[in-house]
Protein backbone atom coordinates (compact mmCIF):
# COMPACT_ATOMS: atom_id res chain seq x y z
CA UNK A 1 0.00 0.00 0.00
CA UNK A 2 1.62 3.49 -1.00
CA UNK A 3 1.77 6.13 1.41
CA UNK A 4 -0.33 9.25 1.77
CA UNK A 5 0.90 12.14 -0.06
CA UNK A 6 2.40 14.40 2.34
CA UNK A 7 1.52 18.37 2.58
CA UNK A 8 3.29 20.65 4.23
CA UNK A 9 1.72 24.61 4.32
CA UNK A 10 3.88 27.67 5.64
CA UNK A 11 1.22 30.43 6.75
CA UNK A 12 2.46 34.50 6.53
CA UNK A 13 0.88 37.29 7.24
CA UNK A 14 -2.00 38.14 9.25
CA UNK A 15 -4.63 35.41 11.44
CA UNK A 16 -7.03 35.83 8.55
CA UNK A 17 -4.53 33.88 6.67
CA UNK A 18 -3.94 31.68 9.08
CA UNK A 19 -7.66 30.45 9.23
CA UNK A 20 -7.47 30.09 4.92
CA UNK A 21 -4.29 28.23 5.89
CA UNK A 22 -5.85 25.71 8.00
CA UNK A 23 -9.37 25.60 5.75
CA UNK A 24 -6.88 24.78 3.05
CA UNK A 25 -5.38 21.78 4.91
CA UNK A 26 -8.56 20.19 5.67
CA UNK A 27 -9.68 20.31 2.01
CA UNK A 28 -6.65 18.53 1.38
CA UNK A 29 -6.87 16.51 4.91
CA UNK A 30 -10.62 15.58 3.41
CA UNK A 31 -9.23 14.62 -0.42
CA UNK A 32 -6.95 12.27 1.44
CA UNK A 33 -3.73 13.81 1.69
CA UNK A 34 -1.11 13.77 4.77
CA UNK A 35 -1.30 17.35 5.96
CA UNK A 36 0.23 19.44 8.70
CA UNK A 37 3.70 17.73 8.24
CA UNK A 38 7.56 18.96 7.86
CA UNK A 39 8.35 20.97 4.67
CA UNK A 40 11.39 18.86 4.33
CA UNK A 41 9.36 15.84 4.79
CA UNK A 42 6.60 16.87 2.28
CA UNK A 43 5.54 16.22 -1.45
CA UNK A 44 3.68 19.31 -1.57
CA UNK A 45 4.48 22.45 -0.40
CA UNK A 46 2.51 25.43 -0.17
CA UNK A 47 3.18 28.78 0.82
CA UNK A 48 0.07 31.40 2.22
CA UNK A 49 1.38 35.09 1.26
CA UNK A 50 0.63 38.44 2.28
CA UNK A 51 0.92 41.22 -0.06
CA UNK A 52 -0.03 44.49 2.20
CA UNK A 53 3.13 46.11 2.53
CA UNK A 54 7.00 45.86 0.55
CA UNK A 55 7.79 44.09 3.93
CA UNK A 56 5.16 41.34 3.27
CA UNK A 57 5.63 41.21 -0.06
CA UNK A 58 9.67 40.59 0.71
CA UNK A 59 9.40 37.97 3.31
CA UNK A 60 6.99 35.93 0.88
CA UNK A 61 9.40 36.10 -1.89
CA UNK A 62 12.03 35.34 0.48
CA UNK A 63 10.51 32.26 1.58
CA UNK A 64 9.47 30.62 -1.94
CA UNK A 65 13.30 31.20 -2.91
CA UNK A 66 13.95 29.27 0.12
CA UNK A 67 11.38 26.49 -0.39
CA UNK A 68 12.65 25.99 -3.68
CA UNK A 69 15.53 24.50 -2.78
CA UNK A 70 13.48 21.85 -0.93
CA UNK A 71 12.69 20.62 -5.16
CA UNK A 72 16.50 20.26 -5.69
CA UNK A 73 17.84 18.75 -2.28
CA UNK A 74 14.31 17.12 -0.88
CA UNK A 75 11.04 15.25 -1.67
CA UNK A 76 9.00 18.25 -2.69
CA UNK A 77 7.64 17.90 -5.79
CA UNK A 78 5.44 20.74 -6.07
CA UNK A 79 5.67 24.25 -4.73
CA UNK A 80 2.44 26.18 -4.57
CA UNK A 81 1.54 29.60 -4.07
CA UNK A 82 -1.67 30.96 -2.11
CA UNK A 83 -3.17 34.35 -0.92
CA UNK A 84 -3.01 37.70 -1.33
CA UNK A 85 0.67 37.93 -3.33
CA UNK A 86 -1.05 35.71 -5.70
CA UNK A 87 -4.45 38.06 -6.16
CA UNK A 88 -1.45 40.76 -6.54
CA UNK A 89 0.78 39.49 -9.59
CA UNK A 90 -1.17 36.64 -10.79
CA UNK A 91 0.77 34.65 -13.46
CA UNK A 92 3.80 37.25 -13.81
CA UNK A 93 5.16 34.91 -10.85
CA UNK A 94 5.91 31.85 -12.95
CA UNK A 95 8.02 34.19 -14.95
CA UNK A 96 9.90 35.61 -11.94
CA UNK A 97 10.15 32.65 -9.98
CA UNK A 98 9.83 29.42 -12.73
CA UNK A 99 10.13 27.08 -9.29
CA UNK A 100 6.36 27.60 -8.76
CA UNK A 101 4.29 24.92 -9.91
CA UNK A 102 0.69 26.49 -9.34
CA UNK A 103 -1.16 29.42 -8.33
CA UNK A 104 -4.42 29.98 -6.02
CA UNK A 105 -5.73 32.93 -4.94
CA UNK A 106 -7.37 34.00 -1.52
CA UNK A 107 -11.16 33.52 -3.17
CA UNK A 108 -10.63 30.04 -4.33
CA UNK A 109 -9.85 28.09 -1.26
CA UNK A 110 -12.14 25.39 -2.60
CA UNK A 111 -10.06 24.80 -5.06
CA UNK A 112 -6.94 23.69 -3.17
CA UNK A 113 -7.18 20.40 -4.22
CA UNK A 114 -7.56 20.61 -7.42
CA UNK A 115 -4.73 22.67 -8.11
CA UNK A 116 -2.48 20.11 -6.01
CA UNK A 117 -3.18 17.70 -7.88
CA UNK A 118 -2.82 19.29 -11.22
CA UNK A 119 0.73 20.67 -9.91
CA UNK A 120 1.90 17.35 -8.78
CA UNK A 121 1.02 16.66 -12.51
CA UNK A 122 2.77 19.29 -13.94
CA UNK A 123 -0.05 21.36 -15.72
CA UNK A 124 1.21 24.52 -13.54
CA UNK A 125 -2.38 25.28 -13.15
CA UNK A 126 -3.58 29.09 -11.87
CA UNK A 127 -6.92 29.96 -10.19
CA UNK A 128 -6.84 33.46 -8.92
CA UNK A 129 -10.42 34.01 -9.95
CA UNK A 130 -12.85 33.16 -7.29
CA UNK A 131 -14.41 35.59 -4.27
CA UNK A 132 -14.44 32.81 -1.58
CA UNK A 133 -18.38 32.72 -1.84
CA UNK A 134 -18.28 28.38 -0.81
CA UNK A 135 -15.42 28.46 1.34
CA UNK A 136 -17.01 28.68 4.33
CA UNK A 137 -18.74 25.21 3.64
CA UNK A 138 -15.26 23.64 3.60
CA UNK A 139 -13.83 21.85 6.52
CA UNK A 140 -11.26 23.19 8.78
CA UNK A 141 -7.53 21.06 10.24
CA UNK A 142 -7.47 21.29 13.31
CA UNK A 143 -3.83 21.69 14.37
CA UNK A 144 -2.10 20.03 17.46
CA UNK A 145 -3.18 20.77 21.15
CA UNK A 146 -2.93 25.14 21.52
CA UNK A 147 -4.45 27.23 23.71
CA UNK A 148 -5.89 29.94 21.12
CA UNK A 149 -7.74 29.37 17.51
CA UNK A 150 -8.83 32.02 15.49
CA UNK A 151 -12.31 32.46 14.10
CA UNK A 152 -12.86 34.45 10.65
CA UNK A 153 -16.22 36.05 10.54
CA UNK A 154 -16.12 37.54 7.25
CA UNK A 155 -14.32 37.96 4.11
CA UNK A 156 -12.87 41.03 2.20
CA UNK A 157 -13.73 45.06 3.06
CA UNK A 158 -15.85 47.99 1.96
CA UNK A 159 -14.01 50.83 3.13
CA UNK A 160 -12.15 52.92 1.01
CA UNK A 161 -8.85 53.65 2.88
CA UNK A 162 -6.57 55.30 0.05
CA UNK A 163 -3.32 53.33 0.91
CA UNK A 164 -4.76 49.61 1.02
CA UNK A 165 -4.97 46.55 -1.45
CA UNK A 166 -7.46 45.00 0.52
CA UNK A 167 -10.79 45.47 -1.12
CA UNK A 168 -8.67 44.37 -4.48
CA UNK A 169 -7.24 41.86 -3.26
CA UNK A 170 -10.30 40.08 -1.46
CA UNK A 171 -13.17 41.91 -2.53
CA UNK A 172 -16.06 43.43 -1.10
CA UNK A 173 -17.48 42.42 2.45
CA UNK A 174 -19.11 39.03 2.68
CA UNK A 175 -20.08 38.06 6.40
CA UNK A 176 -20.16 34.36 7.57
CA UNK A 177 -23.50 33.34 8.66
CA UNK A 178 -23.84 33.39 12.37
CA UNK A 179 -25.14 29.99 13.11
CA UNK A 180 -21.75 28.57 10.94
CA UNK A 181 -19.78 30.76 13.09
CA UNK A 182 -21.31 29.75 16.23
CA UNK A 183 -21.38 26.10 15.11
CA UNK A 184 -17.22 26.42 14.69
CA UNK A 185 -17.04 28.44 17.80
CA UNK A 186 -18.52 25.72 19.84
CA UNK A 187 -16.79 22.60 17.70
CA UNK A 188 -13.25 24.35 19.05
CA UNK A 189 -14.24 25.12 22.65
CA UNK A 190 -15.58 21.17 22.86
CA UNK A 191 -11.97 20.15 21.77
CA UNK A 192 -10.58 22.34 24.52
CA UNK A 193 -9.25 25.62 23.29
CA UNK A 194 -9.24 28.07 25.78
CA UNK A 195 -9.16 31.19 23.55
CA UNK A 196 -11.78 32.00 20.48
CA UNK A 197 -10.05 35.07 18.76
CA UNK A 198 -12.89 36.78 16.42
CA UNK A 199 -11.00 38.32 13.27
CA UNK A 200 -12.14 40.12 9.88
CA UNK A 201 -10.83 42.91 8.29
CA UNK A 202 -13.45 45.11 9.86
CA UNK A 203 -14.75 42.69 12.74
CA UNK A 204 -17.78 45.73 13.59
CA UNK A 205 -18.88 45.43 10.26
CA UNK A 206 -20.25 42.02 10.59
CA UNK A 207 -23.74 40.87 9.63
CA UNK A 208 -24.46 44.49 7.82
CA UNK A 209 -24.29 42.74 4.42
CA UNK A 210 -26.51 39.92 5.14
CA UNK A 211 -30.42 39.67 5.10
CA UNK A 212 -31.70 40.09 7.37
CA UNK A 213 -29.30 42.48 8.88
CA UNK A 214 -26.91 40.92 11.61
CA UNK A 215 -24.43 42.80 14.14
CA UNK A 216 -21.45 42.16 16.01
CA UNK A 217 -23.00 42.60 19.04
CA UNK A 218 -25.76 40.43 18.47
CA UNK A 219 -23.39 37.74 17.27
CA UNK A 220 -21.76 37.81 20.60
CA UNK A 221 -25.02 37.41 22.42
CA UNK A 222 -25.54 33.85 20.58
CA UNK A 223 -21.82 32.69 21.35
CA UNK A 224 -23.09 32.92 25.22
CA UNK A 225 -24.23 29.83 24.77
CA UNK A 226 -20.71 28.33 24.33
CA UNK A 227 -18.94 25.62 26.67
CA UNK A 228 -16.40 27.70 26.53
CA UNK A 229 -13.68 27.65 29.76
CA UNK A 230 -12.12 30.52 28.91
CA UNK A 231 -11.94 33.97 26.35
CA UNK A 232 -13.71 35.39 23.71
CA UNK A 233 -11.21 38.28 21.65
CA UNK A 234 -12.56 40.83 19.35
CA UNK A 235 -10.12 41.99 16.83
CA UNK A 236 -9.78 44.68 14.33
CA UNK A 237 -12.97 47.23 15.44
CA UNK A 238 -13.11 50.03 13.04
CA UNK A 239 -13.79 53.31 15.09
CA UNK A 240 -16.63 54.43 12.99
CA UNK A 241 -18.67 51.79 14.56
CA UNK A 242 -18.06 51.31 18.04
CA UNK A 243 -20.83 52.48 19.28
CA UNK A 244 -22.32 52.72 22.60
CA UNK A 245 -24.31 49.13 22.38
CA UNK A 246 -21.23 46.76 21.28
CA UNK A 247 -19.02 48.72 24.37
CA UNK A 248 -21.89 48.08 26.26
CA UNK A 249 -22.13 44.12 24.90
CA UNK A 250 -18.40 43.86 25.37
CA UNK A 251 -18.62 44.84 29.10
CA UNK A 252 -21.39 42.74 29.91
CA UNK A 253 -20.58 39.85 28.40
CA UNK A 254 -18.41 37.63 30.79
CA UNK A 255 -16.47 35.72 28.57
CA UNK A 256 -15.59 38.51 25.77
CA UNK A 257 -12.39 40.00 27.58
CA UNK A 258 -12.24 44.07 28.22
CA UNK A 259 -9.55 44.28 25.03
CA UNK A 260 -10.78 46.91 22.45
CA UNK A 261 -8.25 46.97 19.14
CA UNK A 262 -9.09 49.63 17.26
CA UNK A 263 -6.74 50.97 14.32
CA UNK A 264 -7.02 54.67 13.89
CA UNK A 265 -3.96 54.99 11.45
CA UNK A 266 -3.05 58.89 12.42
CA UNK A 267 -4.84 61.63 14.33
CA UNK A 268 -3.65 64.22 12.35
CA UNK A 269 -6.49 65.88 10.07
CA UNK A 270 -4.65 66.52 7.29
CA UNK A 271 -3.30 62.83 6.70
CA UNK A 272 -6.66 61.10 8.22
CA UNK A 273 -8.56 62.69 5.13
CA UNK A 274 -5.40 61.94 2.93
CA UNK A 275 -5.72 58.70 3.76
CA UNK A 276 -9.85 58.61 3.46
CA UNK A 277 -10.28 58.19 6.84
CA UNK A 278 -13.47 59.17 8.77
CA UNK A 279 -13.13 60.96 12.28
CA UNK A 280 -10.71 63.06 14.33
CA UNK A 281 -7.95 63.09 16.89
CA UNK A 282 -10.99 64.64 18.98
CA UNK A 283 -13.34 62.19 18.23
CA UNK A 284 -10.88 59.18 18.47
CA UNK A 285 -10.19 60.43 22.74
CA UNK A 286 -13.90 60.64 22.90
CA UNK A 287 -14.33 57.15 22.41
CA UNK A 288 -11.41 56.01 24.37
CA UNK A 289 -12.68 57.94 26.78
CA UNK A 290 -16.34 56.76 26.68
CA UNK A 291 -14.74 52.76 26.64
CA UNK A 292 -12.73 53.32 29.58
CA UNK A 293 -15.55 54.92 31.86
CA UNK A 294 -17.74 52.06 31.12
CA UNK A 295 -14.79 49.42 31.55
CA UNK A 296 -12.42 51.11 33.66
CA UNK A 297 -10.17 48.09 33.58
CA UNK A 298 -10.49 48.00 29.22
CA UNK A 299 -7.22 47.25 27.30
CA UNK A 300 -7.11 49.46 24.27
CA UNK A 301 -4.80 48.92 21.41
CA UNK A 302 -4.34 50.69 18.02
CA UNK A 303 -1.90 51.20 15.04
CA UNK A 304 -0.68 53.74 13.02
CA UNK A 305 0.99 54.51 9.89
CA UNK A 306 3.64 56.91 9.90
CA UNK A 307 5.44 58.91 6.95
CA UNK A 308 2.43 58.84 4.74
CA UNK A 309 2.33 61.67 1.62
CA UNK A 310 2.09 65.01 3.12
CA UNK A 311 2.56 64.09 6.33
CA UNK A 312 4.28 66.97 8.15
CA UNK A 313 6.69 67.36 11.31
CA UNK A 314 3.39 69.28 12.95
CA UNK A 315 1.28 66.42 11.77
CA UNK A 316 3.80 63.77 13.43
CA UNK A 317 3.54 65.59 16.60
CA UNK A 318 0.03 66.02 16.67
CA UNK A 319 0.13 62.66 16.77
CA UNK A 320 3.13 62.11 19.51
CA UNK A 321 0.36 64.59 21.87
CA UNK A 322 -2.63 62.14 20.48
CA UNK A 323 -0.97 58.97 22.09
CA UNK A 324 0.52 60.97 25.26
CA UNK A 325 -3.16 61.92 26.07
CA UNK A 326 -4.85 58.92 24.97
CA UNK A 327 -2.00 56.38 26.54
CA UNK A 328 -2.85 52.76 24.83
CA UNK A 329 -1.80 49.63 26.51
CA UNK A 330 -0.51 48.68 23.43
CA UNK A 331 0.28 50.91 20.04
CA UNK A 332 2.51 49.81 17.00
CA UNK A 333 3.13 51.52 13.99
CA UNK A 334 4.55 51.27 10.27
CA UNK A 335 6.13 53.08 7.88
CA UNK A 336 4.04 53.81 4.88
CA UNK A 337 5.10 52.36 1.66
CA UNK A 338 3.20 52.97 -1.98
CA UNK A 339 1.44 49.88 -3.34
CA UNK A 340 0.54 50.54 -7.02
CA UNK A 341 -3.16 50.80 -7.86
CA UNK A 342 -3.63 52.78 -4.79
CA UNK A 343 -4.95 56.83 -4.07
CA UNK A 344 -1.88 56.87 -1.87
CA UNK A 345 0.57 55.81 -4.71
CA UNK A 346 0.32 58.80 -6.72
CA UNK A 347 -0.11 61.52 -3.98
CA UNK A 348 2.32 64.58 -3.95
CA UNK A 349 4.80 64.97 -1.52
CA UNK A 350 5.87 61.91 -0.44
CA UNK A 351 8.07 61.55 2.67
CA UNK A 352 11.22 60.38 2.33
CA UNK A 353 11.89 56.84 3.41
CA UNK A 354 14.81 57.95 6.27
CA UNK A 355 12.44 60.53 7.54
CA UNK A 356 9.88 57.90 7.63
CA UNK A 357 12.05 55.40 9.92
CA UNK A 358 13.33 58.24 12.05
CA UNK A 359 9.49 58.85 13.30
CA UNK A 360 8.76 55.15 13.63
CA UNK A 361 11.50 55.05 16.04
CA UNK A 362 10.72 58.47 17.85
CA UNK A 363 6.86 56.97 18.02
CA UNK A 364 7.99 54.18 19.70
CA UNK A 365 10.18 55.50 22.25
CA UNK A 366 7.31 57.44 22.69
CA UNK A 367 4.96 54.59 23.29
CA UNK A 368 7.29 52.54 24.94
CA UNK A 369 7.49 55.02 28.17
CA UNK A 370 3.94 55.20 28.05
CA UNK A 371 2.94 51.12 27.90
CA UNK A 372 5.22 50.58 30.93
CA UNK A 373 3.64 53.40 32.69
CA UNK A 374 0.34 51.51 31.77
CA UNK A 375 2.11 48.29 32.70
CA UNK A 376 3.09 49.51 36.65
CA UNK A 377 -0.04 49.97 37.28
CA UNK A 378 -0.79 46.37 37.56
CA UNK A 379 2.32 46.14 40.04
CA UNK A 380 0.85 44.48 43.02
CA UNK A 381 -2.52 43.27 41.66
CA UNK A 382 -3.45 39.68 40.74
CA UNK A 383 -4.47 39.22 36.87
CA UNK A 384 -6.13 35.71 35.34
CA UNK A 385 -3.20 34.12 33.05
CA UNK A 386 -3.51 32.06 30.20
CA UNK A 387 -0.37 29.65 29.86
CA UNK A 388 1.42 28.84 26.70
CA UNK A 389 4.43 27.46 27.41
CA UNK A 390 7.65 26.86 30.03
CA UNK A 391 10.88 28.27 28.97
CA UNK A 392 13.20 25.81 28.70
CA UNK A 393 16.57 27.59 29.83
CA UNK A 394 14.97 30.18 32.69
CA UNK A 395 12.07 27.53 34.27
CA UNK A 396 9.46 30.82 33.66
CA UNK A 397 5.79 30.30 32.41
CA UNK A 398 5.46 32.47 29.23
CA UNK A 399 1.48 33.41 29.53
CA UNK A 400 -1.18 36.42 28.47
CA UNK A 401 -3.25 38.37 30.34
CA UNK A 402 -6.50 39.46 29.30
CA UNK A 403 -4.39 42.34 27.54
CA UNK A 404 -2.72 40.53 25.36
CA UNK A 405 -3.72 39.43 22.05
CA UNK A 406 -1.75 36.60 20.43
CA UNK A 407 1.82 37.32 18.79
CA UNK A 408 0.82 40.71 18.50
CA UNK A 409 0.91 42.13 22.05
CA UNK A 410 2.88 41.29 25.32
CA UNK A 411 3.52 38.27 27.66
CA UNK A 412 2.95 37.70 31.25
CA UNK A 413 6.46 35.48 32.50
CA UNK A 414 5.65 33.79 35.74
CA UNK A 415 7.52 31.64 38.55
CA UNK A 416 5.70 29.16 40.28
CA UNK A 417 4.38 29.66 43.00
CA UNK A 418 5.59 28.62 46.80
CA UNK A 419 3.47 25.54 46.55
CA UNK A 420 5.15 24.98 43.37
CA UNK A 421 1.58 23.17 41.91
CA UNK A 422 1.82 21.72 38.74
CA UNK A 423 0.70 23.48 35.62
CA UNK A 424 -0.03 23.08 31.79
CA UNK A 425 -0.08 24.78 29.00
CA UNK A 426 -3.67 25.83 27.81
CA UNK A 427 -4.15 26.16 31.57
CA UNK A 428 -5.66 28.91 33.96
CA UNK A 429 -3.93 30.44 36.63
CA UNK A 430 -4.24 33.55 39.14
CA UNK A 431 -0.73 35.28 39.17
CA UNK A 432 0.41 38.36 41.41
CA UNK A 433 2.57 41.12 39.20
CA UNK A 434 5.20 41.46 40.80
CA UNK A 435 7.13 43.40 38.08
CA UNK A 436 6.49 45.96 34.55
CA UNK A 437 8.35 45.78 32.13
CA UNK A 438 8.00 48.01 28.78
CA UNK A 439 5.74 45.38 27.13
CA UNK A 440 5.65 42.59 29.43
CA UNK A 441 4.44 41.72 33.05
CA UNK A 442 6.79 39.47 35.68
CA UNK A 443 5.34 37.65 38.69
CA UNK A 444 4.60 34.53 40.13
CA UNK A 445 1.77 32.07 40.09
CA UNK A 446 -0.56 32.58 43.01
Amino acid sequence: MSRRRRVALVPLGCPKNLVDSEVMLGALDQAGFEVGVDQHEADVVIVNTCAFIDAAQEEAVEALLDLAELKQHGQCRALIVAGCLSRRFGEELFGELPEIDGIIGPGDLAQITDVVERALAGRRPVEIDGRGEDEAQLPRWAPGPTASRYVKLAEGCDHSCAFCTIPELRGPYRSRPADRIIQECRAIAEAGVKEIVLVAQDTTAYGLDLQPQDSLSRLLHGLRALPLDGWIRVMYLHPDRVDEHLIETIGEHLQVVNYFDIPFQHAAAPVLKAMHRAGSADEYLALVSRIRRAIPDAAVRTTFLLGYPGETEEDFEQLLDFIAEARFDRAACFAFSAQAGTVAASLPNPVPPEVAAERVDRFMEAQEALSLDRNRHFEGQRLRVLLECQDARSGEWVGRSYRDAPEVDGQVLLTSGPTNQTVDPGQFVWAVIEEALVHDLRGRIA
